[in-house]
């Protein structure tokens, strides 16, 4: 083997694993972007039994506070969160994000005309998230739930505001 040969062979090797080095994280950055996997977690709400029944003896959600883990690589933090919980059986229960769709504004109940209400622009709300009036452009965004052991479950998720289409974003 010539030396001209040993240098050519050598650079051909030394350049082939730096392109490998540096390119594969890029390219892998880029086609991992667009199927980006985000993990979705269950966080518990309480037993079934200690939710009341929205519709007896009177009709009013069950406004639940929870604490929900996320985790960033190794970093894991717990933040408070909420949701409506409106159970019609132990076996038929919807859960709703408490976002408005129309600006993300936090929504209540109104006791008296028996709907949800956005304090912000006026949309209403039926028990079962159907909109009745305002600028809110779909239903209360309502939320995967499990049930295990008589323990509820939700995977709170937040959804894109103003947009007829439900759109999760993180």
């Amino acid at each position: 083997m010539t030396r001209r040969t040993f240098f050519k062979s050598a650079t051909a090797g030394i350049g082939s694993v730096l392109a490998v080095m540096i390119g594969y994280p890029l390219i892998d950055s880029l086609v991992s972007s667009s199927k980006a996997l985000v993990k979705r977690t269950f966080s518990k709400l309480g037993s079934v039994n200690d939710i009341q029944n929205s519709f007896k003896p009177i009709v009013q959600p069950t406004k639940v506070n929870f604490s929900k883990t996320d985790q960033d690589a190794f970093v894991s933090f717990t933040k408070p969160e909420q949701v409506w919980v409106v159970k019609k059986s132990p076996t038929d229960i919807k859960v709703f994000s408490p976002i408005c769709t129309h600006l993300g504004c936090r929504y209540n109940w109104d006791e008296d005309k028996k709907q949800f209400v956005c304090p912000c622009h006026n949309s209403v709300y039926t028990i079962d998230g159907k909109v009745v009036s305002g600028p809110a452009p779909r239903d209360l965004d309502e939320l995967p739930i499990e049930m295990k052991d008589g323990d509820l479950y939700v995977q709170y998720e937040k959804f894109e505001v103003g947009i007829p289409q439900k759109i999760i974003i993180d």
